[in-house]
């Protein structure tokens, strides 16, 4: 009895073995979500088609997808300064701090402000223009080709072209420095940009 109830147990053991990993591996293996096939496992958002899975933004039309700022359309994207509209009157990009008021609208409204500056004997005390001293090309010596900033030996150092507008107009004009970021040193430096390409162009025949 004692032998029969032992090749009983074997018997069932053998079985278990072989049956385990047969039901492991089987594609209706409820603990292995793994072993479901794809279409039908609801715990892999992987598995799930692109356009069903809710779990994945990136599986959504981009048009319907509100976690992707990326995907609006550019005059709808907050997030994305660019994209949006300039407001009439606004210059620059929205939300920027701006270094003054709005001066000019391009490089052609600069210079010709400059021009009058450059002619402008009321700008120091000293009664001379810039124009006095650079008519005619004098004394800028463009034909070195240099840019600024470079060493000037009247100033004796090496100057940015805004220094040295700034120098003469403390020196030879005795009037006063114009702010960094005014529109009549942005105006000065234009003219100054379009007077040396005047140069060239009439030296280049």
């Amino acid at each position: 009895m004692k032998q029969i109830t032992m090749l009983a147990v074997a018997i069932l053991l053998a079985m278990g073995l072989s049956a385990a990993p047969a039901f492991a591996g089987s594609d209706m293996n409820p603990c292995n979500p793994c072993a479901m096939k794809q279409k039908i496992n609801p715990c892999n958002p992987c598995s799930m088609k692109k356009k069903m899975n809710p779990c994945n933004p990136c599986s959504m039309k981009k048009s319907m997808n509100p976690c992707n700022p990326c995907s609006m359309k550019k005059s709808m994207n907050p997030c994305n300064p660019c994209s949006m509209k300039p407001v009439k009157g606004q210059w620059g990009t929205p939300g920027n701090q701006s270094i003054r008021p709005h001066a000019f609208d391009n490089f052609q409204q600069a210079a010709a402000y400059g021009k009058k500056l450059w002619s402008d004997e009321k700008l120091g005390t000293s009664g001379v223009a810039c124009l006095s001293c650079h008519g005619d090309y004098e004394l800028l010596h463009l034909k070195r080709n240099q840019n600024f900033p470079h060493f000037v030996k009247m100033v004796g150092d090496v100057v940015t072209l805004d220094q040295m507008i700034n120098y003469c107009m403390l020196n030879p004009m005795k009037g006063k420095a114009f702010d960094k970021d005014s529109k009549e040193l942005t105006a000065m430096a234009a003219y100054y940009r379009a007077y040396r390409m005047q140069y060239r162009k009439d030296h280049s025949k």
